[in-house]
């Protein structure tokens, strides 16, 4: 009888820490699940007249006329956005021409920090795809 109370012991332990591992492992993923995806963007933009521009780092001196403003941030990859819209800038931002580009080519974006140009992406895509 006694041997009986000790195997029984051992199988609910076992029992027990499989369990408690498996809960564990699921949590751990339904974490990684929700952080891995709101901040996984290939590049910061702004989708404008149904282009998508890329975000540079090259500042402009020269800005033409106001051509739009941002409608919606986007905070995850798996919105479908509307109209005006950018994962880097918030409701409001403006956008402008840059004289002497055409806005096929490049924008720019009004921040605090000055004004940058943004490159068509696709664009910029086939532009590297091309051979040479």
């Amino acid at each position: 009888m006694n041997m009986k109370k000790i195997i029984l012991a051992v199988l609910v332990s076992l029992l027990l820490l499989l369990l408690i591992g498996c809960a564990q492992k699921n949590q751990a993923s339904e974490v990684h699940a929700d952080t891995a995806v709101s901040h996984s963007w290939a590049y910061e933009f702004v989708h404008w007249n149904d282009v998508s521009y890329r975000l540079t780092d090259i500042k402009i001196s020269k800005i033409a006329k106001e051509i739009g403003k941002v409608e919606s941030l986007l905070k995850d990859e798996t919105v479908l956005g509307h109209g005006v819209y950018s994962n880097r800038f918030a409701k409001g931002t403006k956008l402008y021409s840059i004289p002497g580009i055409s806005t096929d080519d490049a924008i720019a974006v009004k921040t605090d920090e000055g004004c940058f140009k943004m490159i068509n992406a696709i664009k910029e895509r086939t532009e590297q795809e091309k051979p040479k």
